[in-house]
């Protein structure tokens, strides 16, 4: 799983932050968690390309996170897309694409899902799961999403697969689960070179929310928290008003879960590029694996 940036500010964009996106990158395909405006010039400029994009997940339904959606669409079939690709999206979204269609000329003539959810869920697909999960955004139904990587096939024991005379050939299959038949007609079964199966990767995400037991709970040792750190503390009743966190509450949350690593997003555009790097300090203070994420960072899980 790798884990790319490409908006990282709030509300406004600014000369270095483009507004809210992140891609999720696994094994050749990636999807997106947002999709604020110019989302698709930082899906360019990240080199990602649009053929790999399967499907996108959007956490609630306030434009700094999902007008990019429609410009990125009219891109896909301008490229005369044909592959499908599906929308998750809290109630509202299907409504919008219909008023658009009804008032302009915006067509979808690739196969377009749009899955809509008003409350917890769980979606699986071949090689992670998504669960979305209510946070503390205002009255504005709002989203964290934790994606899980499925477990991966434990490692090949060399010794036993000697000792059985399994051809180094052959022993790739074994490692992605597929049992295979040696030349002298014998069976051999993955389990029977391969170790314990190994935890896939976790990550959760929760861009706009104040502090909450619920993100504590879904983010427990997770291996990476993305959290929504619009202000620093001394701006900690803005936070409250606008339902955001502060850099030091977005710590505290880390503290809490147990996480690995934690990745502050969302900065209010009056932090400047220098800012960063005190806001960084900050947090280090108190979470020693927090960092400010970045436009274009990429994170290999």
């Amino acid at each position: 799983m790798k884990v790319i940036f490409l908006g990282t500010s709030s509300a406004v964009p600014t000369r270095d932050r483009g507004l809210t996106s992140l891609a999720v990158m696994f094994d050749g395909e990636y999807l997106l968690v947002d999709a604020g405006e110019c989302t698709q010039r930082k899906i360019i400029e990240a080199g990602l390309g649009f053929g790999r994009l399967k499907r996108v997940f959007l956490t609630h339904l306030h434009g700094d996170h999902f007008l990019g959606i429609f410009p990125m669409l009219q891109t896909l079939g301008i490229l005369r897309r044909t592959s499908p690709l599906e929308i998750y999206s809290p109630r509202g979204l299907v409504a919008l694409l219909e008023c658009l269609k009804e008032h302009s000329s915006f067509r979808v003539e690739f196969p377009l899902s749009v899955i809509e959810y008003d409350s917890e869920k769980t979606f699986e697909f071949k090689k992670y799961t998504v669960k979305v999960f209510p946070v503390d955004h205002g009255d504005t139904p709002t989203f964290g999403i934790k994606i899980s990587e499925k477990p991966k096939p434990g490692k090949l024991d060399v010794e036993r697969a000697d000792q059985l005379g399994v051809p180094p050939i052959l022993r790739g299959l074994l490692k992605k689960g597929i049992e295979v038949k040696l030349p002298d007609g014998r069976i051999v079964k993955p389990q029977d070179v391969l170790g314990p199966p190994r935890r896939g990767k976790v990550l959760v995400y929760s861009s706009d929310t104040r502090p909450t037991e619920r993100v504590v709970k879904e983010a427990s040792g997770a291996d990476l928290l993305i959290h929504d750190a619009t202000f620093t503390g001394d701006l900690a009743d803005r936070a409250v008003a606008t339902g955001h966190s502060t850099v030091e509450e977005a710590c505290q949350v880390a503290l809490k879960a147990g996480v690995k690593r934690l990745a502050l997003v969302h900065f209010s555009a009056r932090y400047k590029k220098e800012d960063l790097d005190k806001i960084e300090e900050v947090a280090k203070r108190i979470f020693p694996n927090a960092f400010v994420a970045r436009d274009l960072m990429v994170v290999d899980l």
